[in-house]
């Protein structure tokens, strides 16, 4: 075909009210892969809950968590 690969919207506009969606799987259970598909089948970014503790919050709309956390602990959006 003539599809041409394009990487997704890097920047997440902050006016948008995307539903949150949080990919969580044991360590080495393919959870990049899916959020690789949903970047590729929406041109929006997923983040690692790693990101948020290094560079804050943000409004990505896919999000990938381990677990159990390596920590033990809650992400603060799973406390709500």
């Amino acid at each position: 075909g003539t599809c041409k690969w394009q990487p997704p919207a890097y920047d997440v506009p902050d006016d948008i009210d995307f539903w949150k969606t949080m990919v969580v799987g044991y360590p080495s259970g393919d959870k990049r892969l899916t959020f690789v598909q949903m970047e590729a089948l929406t041109g929006w970014p997923a983040k690692d809950e790693w990101d948020f503790k290094h560079l804050g919050m943000s409004n990505h709309p896919f999000i990938k968590a381990n677990y159990p956390h390596h920590e033990g602990k809650l992400m603060e959006m799973e406390r709500r």
